[in-house]
Parts: structure tokens; sequence; C-alpha cells
């Protein structure tokens, strides 16, 4: 009798920890699905940054600190109309053609357009706007406007994102408006300096998925964008997804693809 008991017991004990096992694996299935959605929602603020440093090196440009043809940073085919450093706005024109590697390793084709007024002034603008334009086989649509919003004592550029489209090879939509402030922390007194410039993000994000989902992007802890790196490299936000709250936290201050996904209390890394 007492080893029938045992036996059972025993058998029970493995029934209960097959069936927390498959919970767990259900539960680690569920969660890594949410993990992949926020990281195709967090595609918004990536291009968000992406388009702000592209703005900064078209004022660069328009402001004649350096030639079209000494651009470094991009693997496409750059144009400036008119070239008079003293006329403005100018059109700035990034032809990557049939495609080519840029230099964040994206494979890019197509043209984006920069119309670029004298940024240094208040209120001036700079605003981009895509021409069939991708970005590893992702359509890009819609348009941003930079505005000049500085002090005396900081670079200050307010970022309105509208009607931003993101679409890849699946039919995969990502649609998004934004407004965001981007606050200069560092660099500031070497305004000829393009490259130690770094910037504090604040703002929010609201996106729509292909299936309807709606996303709420907020920033928590200011993201950290610096001109000499393609990605955020710290700052805490909070997508909110359906109503479900995930952190997001950008990491320390490295400049790499890297970041963690907090879902249900387990942290997941993901690459943007």
């Amino acid at each position: 009798m007492q080893k029938q008991i045992r036996f059972g017991l025993i058998l029970t004990t493995a029934f209960l920890l097959i069936f927390i096992a498959a919970c767990k694996k259900e539960t680690s299935a569920e969660d890594q699905a949410k993990v992949d959605t926020a990281k195709q929602a967090l595609q918004s603020q990536q291009l968000i940054t992406s388009s702000f440093n592209i703005a900064m090196r078209g004022a660069e440009k328009a402001d004649g600190l350096i030639k079209a043809d000494d651009r470094t940073d991009t693997c496409g085919v750059v144009t400036v109309v008119p070239v008079d450093p003293f006329v403005f706005p100018k059109v700035i024109t990034v032809d990557f053609g049939a495609g080519c590697t840029d230099g964040d390793g994206k494979f890019k084709t197509g043209k984006f357009i920069l119309t670029v007024g004298a940024i240094w002034e208040p209120n001036a603008t700079i605003s981009i706007v895509y021409d069939n334009y991708t970005e590893n086989g992702v359509k890009l649509e819609g348009s941003f406007t930079f505005k000049n919003l500085s002090t005396p004592n900081a670079g200050i550029f307010s970022i309105v994102a509208q009607n931003i489209k993101l679409t890849d090879a699946n039919n995969y939509t990502l649609s998004y408006n934004a407004v965001q402030t981007y606050t200069q922390v560092s660099g500031h007194a070497s305004w000829w300096d393009w490259s130690d410039d770094v910037y504090n993000v604040t703002g929010s994000i609201n996106s729509v998925l292909t299936n309807g989902e709606t996303v709420d992007w907020t920033i928590q802890n200011p993201l950290v964008k610096a001109n000499n790196c393609y990605w955020v490299s710290a700052g805490t936000g909070v997508l909110s997804i359906n109503g479900l709250d995930y952190l997001v936290d950008y990491g320390s201050g490295n400049c790499d693809n890297q970041a963690t996904v907090t879902v249900n209390g387990q942290v997941y890394p993901i690459t943007l």
C-alpha cells in the first residue's frame, strides 16, 4: 500500500513538473511575441533619431562648413542647390540610386530630400521627405520637420513627424506621428564641430501596427543621442501596447544597437 502511495505521489509530482514546464514554455513564447511587437514599434524612435542625424548634417553642409562631396557618413550621392552659401533655403538631396550599404550598415535605395533654412536663426526649419526610399527593404513614407528653438547656451530643436509609414516586404506596416525635443547637452561651445554634439531627447510617439494595435511610446529618462553615433546610447521609456506597459532601457552609454525590454518581470535583450 505504501509503495502504491509513493508511486502515486511520484507520478503526481511528475505530472505537475511537466505541467509547470509547459506553462512556462507557453508564457515564454507569449512574452517573446510581445517583445517582437515592442521591437517593431521601436523602429519609430530609431527612425526619428537617424532623421535628426541627417538633418544636422544637412544643416552643416548648407552652412558651407563642409562640401557635398566631402561627406563620408553616407554611400549616397549628395547634391546641394543652390551652391551659394549665402542663399537659403537650400535643397539637399541624398540619392542612393539602386542601392548601397550606408555607414550605419543599412542597405538603402531611393532618395531623401532636405529643405534647409538658415537653421542658426530662431524658428528656422529643416524638412525631410522620402522619395521611393527604403532601408533594408523597408519602405519609408512621410515627412519630418525640425525647428530651431535654441537659446544662447544650448541648441534646442523640436521635431514633428507627420504621417510616417514603414512597410516591409511582408506588408507589415507601422504608422505613426510624433512630437519630440532634442536639447543639446554637450558640444555647444565648439559650434563649428558637428561631431562632438550630444542631445537629450524627450517626448512621445503614437503608432498603429498592421493588426490595428495602438502603441504609445513615452520617454521617462531622456534618451541620449550623440551625433557621432547612429544609435540611442542611454535612457528609458515605456511602450504601452493596447494598455499593457513594457519598460525599454537603452543602456548606460555604449554606442550600439542594443536595448532591453522588460515584460512580466522578465528582461529580454533586443537588437534594434
